[in-house]
């Protein structure tokens, strides 16, 4: 019997953003993100703190295609001093910006619109279609487990995903944590964070999900 897999939101957003028509300028991990969920093996659960940060970086995306339209427009244009942009986005606006600055404005305009639109939709089949349970209201999310993880994950959205996981799987069978995220919940990170556990929160008795970090595997 395949384990259920439960999907952190940058598994959903990079399989969304895999399209034909894009796919030679893509990074790899995109491609890694969408053959795993096309390639599906046991049920897909998402909590609703993905589904949260997934609205989020929906509209991040956008805001980042006009920062990147008005420096196309005006290269005087400055990112670091943009109060839109924090320091972890600037160097990604950067790549886009040299991609995108040779090409007319109305070529680059249709392009990103395109991209959302694309993107949007197949996020949008995905929770009807792909999508076997949905858990963990936001209210639900228990705020002491947030703070335990948060000692060693900085990032507050990926606390609140990690902690909806660490609730659900009290009661079930050992399912698969699977994520695309290089940083926060790396394998080494994520160990330390279950050695942290063990140590300062045993009692509280957590099982921590199996871990598939999709920037990690072949």
């Amino acid at each position: 019997m395949e384990k259920d897999n439960f999907l952190d939101t940058n598994v959903i957003f990079s399989y969304s953003n895999y399209h034909e028509q894009f796919k030679d300028d893509l990074p790899p991990i995109v491609g890694k993100c969408y053959n795993f969920i096309s390639n599906k093996r046991g049920r897909f659960i998402v909590c609703f703190a993905a589904l949260e940060e997934l609205q989020e970086i929906i509209i991040k995306r956008a805001r980042i295609h006009k920062i990147v339209l008005d420096k196309i427009q005006d290269p005087n244009i400055d990112f670091e001093n943009n109060s839109f942009l924090s320091k972890r986005d600037i160097p990604r606006v950067k790549k886009i910006y040299e991609k995108f600055k040779g090409y007319k404005i109305e070529v680059v305009v249709n392009y990103f619109k395109l991209e959302r639109r694309l993107s949007e939709l197949v996020i949008q089949k995905f929770l009807e279609n792909m999508t076997d349970e949905r858990v963990v209201p936001i209210e639900q999310i228990e705020t002491v487990i947030i703070n335990e993880i948060n000692d060693i994950i900085t990032n507050r959205a990926d606390c609140k995903i990690l902690a909806s996981a660490l609730q659900i799987q009290k009661s079930r069978d050992l399912f698969i944590f699977v994520t695309a995220d290089g940083k926060d919940l790396s394998p080494d990170i994520y160990n330390s964070l279950k050695e942290h556990f063990e140590i300062n929160h045993k009692k509280e008795g957590h099982i921590f999900p199996e871990l598939l970090n999709l920037m990690f595997t072949d």
